[in-house]
């Protein structure tokens, strides 16, 4: 059978994946990217002497078997943080213990979510305790709680355990690259797709340069960049971003002057949370990272100013910590025109059909981290697996032979 063209636009995990999976398949695959890198919010860079940190996707997660594989067939190497992900001191707020905290979300689990919002389910518990998940939930998902579903907030990212979490020796950014240099031909940097005309037997992609034509192609770019490609014919309602709500959060990276042991903080007023963590030679990293989730939080620590308001707070909160306040590395989402937010926020004001954001349109199929569904939206493992998905469903639009 003749080799079929397939486009991938964005080169990000999803789009990646799928890329290179078509390609195992024999596919003739063009992957445009309209940044200067891949990876897309998987952002890995080098913090001054000390570590390699992620603008973007962190942690490593227990039941990530797509990413252990891609790091095994790559030969990279995993390194435990020794911090806890799913269990963070709550600070700052009135005491509760971390014990106290666990209890109650178990008894969340066995009850369930029930439709409810995040803020009724915590309806009942002692306030102590419902301001820390709530802050934990406020975090985790990068949006209010009184728009977010509690079956949300009871999936794994959401949970209160003591799992042990794993970064990528030398950044997770690695996979990206080790996938792109995988591909038959270089990833076409900066390179957005400004239309996509599809039709009955394939696909034409517009770019400020050229008119690609295609037996196929991918959509994975971040869910809000969706409406910025002219489609013709229109997308379903079900698949554009303008009615959906998204997710905001930033990070911030401080050197230490003195390192210390892993741990695991949260600052229950100012809605952020902090971790020290083991190189990846397990000694302790002279580096504090911090993590702050919504539009709220960013607004509190006046992020849009710059660190100072949140170092003053960070300092505040991890009195045990000695931060070198002249080496400083802030990430923010929002302000990227490529991306506009950190994720696509699941909520009861505006819900997500999983499965017309999965499905595809004939020979035009689409990936993303936002179209993995409730169990794996948000993490490197969901981007990944939606571009397997993608992959397969462009197989099977085109017939391509498969060994």
């Amino acid at each position: 059978m003749a080799e079929s063209k397939v486009v991938v636009i964005g080169a990000g995990l999803a789009g990646l994946a799928a890329a290179d999976a078509l390609t195992r398949e024999g596919a003739d695959v063009v992957v445009i990217e309209a940044t200067d890198r891949v990876g897309g919010r998987v952002f890995s860079e080098p913090f001054v002497d000390l570590a390699v940190v992620e603008h973007g996707a962190e942690f490593v997660l227990p039941g990530e078997t797509e990413i252990v594989a891609l790091t095994k067939r790559f030969g990279l190497l995993l390194a435990e943080k020794g911090m806890l992900y799913a269990n963070r001191e709550p600070r700052g707020g009135a005491p509760v213990t971390g014990e106290e905290v666990k209890e109650a979300f178990d008894r969340l689990v066995a009850e369930g979510g029930r439709g409810r919002s995040i803020r009724d389910a915590l309806q009942g518990l002692p306030e102590p305790v419902a301001a820390a998940l709530a802050t934990r939930a406020q975090i985790s998902n990068a949006h209010e709680v009184d728009d977010l579903s509690a079956d949300e907030f009871l999936t794994a990212t959401g949970g209160v355990n003591d799992f042990p979490t794993h970064t990528v020796v030398g950044g997770n950014m690695r996979i990206a690259e080790c996938l792109a240099g995988a591909l038959r031909e270089p990833v076409r940097l900066r390179t957005p797709a400004t239309a996509i005309t599809r039709s009955a037997d394939g696909v034409r992609v517009a770019t400020p340069d050229e008119e690609l034509e295609a037996d196929a192609a991918i959509v994975a770019v971040p869910a809000q960049v969706v409406d910025e490609i002219t489609f013709e014919p229109e997308l379903p309602l079900g698949k554009r971003s303008r009615s959906w709500r998204f997710g905001h959060a930033a990070k911030l990276f401080v050197a230490l002057k003195k390192p210390a042991p892993p741990s695991a903080v949260m600052s229950v007023p100012d809605v952020f949370w902090s971790w020290t963590q083991l190189d990846e030679s397990g000694h302790p990293m002279p580096v504090v990272g911090a993590f702050a989730g919504s539009r709220s939080a960013l607004d509190g620590l006046e992020v849009d100013s710059g660190p100072e308001r949140w170092l003053d707070r960070l300092e505040q909160l991890r009195g045990d910590l000695e931060l070198d306040r002249d080496r400083v590395l802030l990430a923010t989402w929002h302000d990227k025109p490529t991306f506009r937010s950190m994720v696509m926020a699941r909520t009861l004001s505006a819900p997500v059909d999983d499965g017309e954001l999965a499905r595809p349109l004939g020979r035009l199929a689409f990936a993303g981290e936002h179209t993995a569904g409730l169990a794996w939206h948000g993490s490197m493992e969901g981007a990944v697996r939606s571009g397997l998905r993608a992959a397969d469903d462009v197989l099977a639009a085109t017939r391509v032979a498969v060994s």
